[in-house]
């Protein structure tokens, strides 16, 4: 049984993930308001000049290539394999609950914004909205969770490192993707941003309660 001490410092902490929270959605609400009245556009057409001037063949290939870990089809496949290998199935289900609620969820919120995607070459093909990036907000909060599993079982600070840094740098690599391919705003990316550190920190504390085992 916890002590006082030890209830009182879980509370603290989740306090403080949760403020993060309520930060995150608060910059996002800000964000929205913003390019609701277009005072950002000129950042998002700024940053759009920039990727055009620097696409080269060999860069779009690789930049192709980041953006299809992050499509469904991939996200999905990678789910069913983990639900086949991982010995502990209740966290190869947390991954493909976590899946689905952020999928789900960043489709819905394209529906409720209704914004359209850049003019300009599209380099890979895309349908419907553009606010907030689908790819962006799944990646961190899949990516993130699959991260935090794996950083249950792993003992060592170095390898947690390192693992934390590629993860970091594929979600970022994976967001720029979608505005060198010219299928959405800077801006949609760091919606989608927000709204998955927001959404991973709220999921993370619902299944708390569940997720109380060591990895297997």
């Amino acid at each position: 049984m916890k002590t006082k001490k030890e209830i009182n410092k879980f509370s603290l902490k989740n306090n403080r993930k949760m403020l993060v929270a309520y930060i995150a959605i608060g910059l996002f609400l800000v964000l929205t308001l913003l390019v609701k009245l277009h005072v950002v556009k000129p950042v998002d057409n700024l940053l759009e000049s920039f990727v055009i001037g620097i696409r080269s063949d060999s860069l779009t290939s690789f930049m192709t290539t980041i953006t299809s870990i992050s499509r469904a089809y991939f996200l999905i496949t990678m789910s069913i394999v983990l639900l086949f290998i991982l010995k502990n199935k209740k966290h190869a289900l947390l991954i493909i609950i976590n899946l689905t609620c952020v999928f789900l969820s960043s489709q819905l919120l394209k529906l409720i914004f209704r914004r359209a995607r850049p003019d300009g070459e599209h380099l890979v093909s895309v349908m419907g909205y553009s606010y907030p990036s689908g790819h962006a907000m799944v990646s961190l909060a899949y990516f993130g969770f699959i991260l935090y599993l794996i950083n249950k079982k792993i003992t060592n600070k170095l390898l947690k490192i390192i693992l934390t840094i590629i993860t970091i740098v594929l979600i970022i690599l994976i967001g720029f993707s979608r505005i060198y391919l010219g299928v959405h705003y800077a801006t949609d990316i760091l919606a989608g941003f927000l709204l998955a550190s927001a959404y991973l920190i709220v999921f993370l504390t619902v299944i708390k309660p569940v997720e109380v085992k060591q990895w297997k």
